[in-house]
């Protein structure tokens, strides 16, 4: 029957196994920026683009510029 110190050490070794695997094998993401300018309704906030001629917000009808 194997000691303890064995079984613990190869228990550590699995779950080393396991977290190396885990942390190699996991997408790296970047954070970038979608390049979309917008502008906010001053009344409810709503974001619209900057490059379109909105006189009234979509959303609350109200004067957008």
């Amino acid at each position: 029957m194997p000691d303890d110190a064995e079984k613990n050490k190869k228990e550590k070794s699995v779950l080393d196994d396991i977290l190396g695997n885990a942390i190699s094998s996991t997408k790296k993401y970047e954070e970038t920026n979608a390049g979309l300018e917008t502008k906010k309704c001053k009344n409810c906030g709503a974001a619209r683009p900057s490059d379109t001629d909105l006189k009234y917000c979509d959303f609350c009808e109200s004067q957008f510029y």
